[in-house]
């Protein structure tokens, strides 16, 4: 709870805005981390309703940059997108495929799995058509969730190595960490990406 204290009091001096919504995303990504820490299979519908809380606010929060400009794509990037898309996908969807017949209620779990789809395209496709340097960041971001999900459910379903859960944490701490550095910058990105596209 203190790293997560120290990144809003940090984004507050540096943007001098009290943000509610990133204050809100900590939170709730802090609070699926904890339920899944606890016991996950008891505590999935509250898990995964945070994880939906977290990840509107993310939406939410990176809104102005979600226009997408498709005149200023290159298309001689479409085969890296298309391959790391196609790889990513695979990666993701064969750990859910192995960890879904486990799951004890889809009920909340499906949706967030779908919006952590859509996040994870969302922060990979964003550098392609926004060429702004300090975009990569998302890279990061979309790296890191990936790694977060899978070590956790490898952790969770498939190994007891006590190494998993902890780089699922570390991972977890990473993606808010580049996250809030990414919205202290996204009034600077906003204000030059035209230089950059």
């Amino acid at each position: 709870m203190t790293y997560i204290l120290f990144l809003f009091l940090y984004h507050y001096k540096a943007t001098e805005k009290f943000n509610v919504v990133l204050l809100i995303y900590l939170i709730a990504m802090l609070v699926a981390e904890v339920m899944f820490l606890y016991d996950f299979e008891k505590y999935i519908n509250v898990l995964s309703f945070s994880q939906l809380i977290g990840q509107m606010c993310f939406f939410w929060l990176i809104r102005s940059i979600l226009k997408i400009n498709l005149k200023n794509y290159s298309t001689h990037n479409l085969l890296e997108l298309i391959i790391g898309f196609l790889g990513i996908s695979y990666i993701v969807g064969y750990l859910l495929y192995l960890i879904f017949p486990l799951i004890p209620d889809l009920t909340l779990f499906l949706p967030s799995v779908i919006v952590f789809f859509i996040m994870v395209i969302i922060c990979i496709g964003i550098p392609f058509f926004n060429k702004h340097p300090d975009n990569i960041m998302l890279w990061g971001i979309g790296g890191g969730l990936i790694a977060e999900m899978a070590c956790a459910f490898i952790y969770e379903y498939i190994s007891d190595y006590k190494a998993y859960l902890v780089l699922a944490h570390l991972f977890g701490a990473f993606i808010k960490i580049i996250f809030t550095m990414y919205l202290i910058r996204i009034k600077n990105i906003k204000k030059t990406e035209l230089e950059y596209n």
